[in-house]
């Protein structure tokens, strides 16, 4: 099965849907992500992570934004000095 997320990145995961004003609730090791705010996709209101980092649909879609929030703008451009 294909993870969602690198298990070194899952608490930051976790904690980067906090901020966006979800609701966390662990379970066991993966955990569940529920937003009732209607200004949010109604596929992206309920994220589901298990235990062995697999997922839903939603899951995969956000971890990917996630990573792409984790790259530093000036990775891939060469510093001349």
């Amino acid at each position: 099965m294909k993870q969602v997320i690198k298990p070194r990145l899952l608490l930051a995961f976790q904690i980067w849907f906090k901020h966006l004003g979800y609701v966390v609730k662990e379970n066991g090791q993966g955990f569940i992500a529920k937003s009732s705010n209607r200004f949010i996709k109604k596929r992206l209101q309920y994220v589901r992570v298990d235990s062995d980092l697999g997922g839903n649909q939603a899951a995969y879609q956000l971890a990917e934004e996630f990573e792409e929030h984790l790259v530093s703008p000036l990775d891939g451009l060469e510093m001349k000095r």
